[in-house]
């Protein structure tokens, strides 16, 4: 059984084997990860030191939870969703909702499972319209996105490439 967690210190194995397959794919050298929030800090502990203050004292952009997608007490990935997008930048690039599957765990459908997951977050903190993006060319994120629910909106520019921007109605 798929469900979402919130990084507590009990996760530090999974979540260490879980970044060495990131790492092991080379992505994060890219810089192109999502969600971001899942590999910032030196260690384990400063990276939940981080995703505490995010749900409160996240002064560079808006409070945010981090949840692992956690299966048979291993972590598939991580998706974060911002209580708010009433930053410029947020409303251009950042959205409310980022998300990602570890390397060796996609085209399994975890991801749109854990962005319906995520979606019943959302809705807890009181969000009933929810802004994603993905690069175009991602067609796993956009189709899982569109499986969820996704209206397409535009196309912009995030890191020079071409992105698609999507709304999901939470019902």
């Amino acid at each position: 059984m798929l469900y979402l967690e919130f990084p507590d210190i009990s996760h530090k194995s999974a979540y260490l084997e879980m970044l060495a397959d990131w790492k092991q794919s080379g992505e994060l050298d890219s810089g192109h990860v999502s969600p971001w929030a899942l590999f910032r800090g030196g260690n384990y502990e400063e990276f939940l030191k981080i995703a505490e203050d995010d749900l409160t004292e996240n002064h560079r952009w808006v409070p945010a939870t981090l949840f692992f997608l956690v299966e048979n007490n291993r972590i598939l990935g991580g998706i974060q969703i911002r209580y708010s997008i009433d930053l410029p930048h947020l409303k251009e690039f950042g959205w409310h909702i980022g998300y990602g599957i570890r390397p060796s765990e996609r085209k399994k459908w975890y991801a749109t499972e854990m962005l319906w997951l995520g979606l019943a977050e959302a809705k807890k903190i009181w969000l009933n319209r929810v802004m994603l993006g993905c690069y175009d060319d991602n067609i796993g994120s956009y189709k899982t996105i569109e499986k969820n629910g996704g209206i397409f909106e535009r196309y912009t520019e995030v890191e020079w490439k071409k992105s698609r921007v999507y709304w999901i109605n939470i019902i």
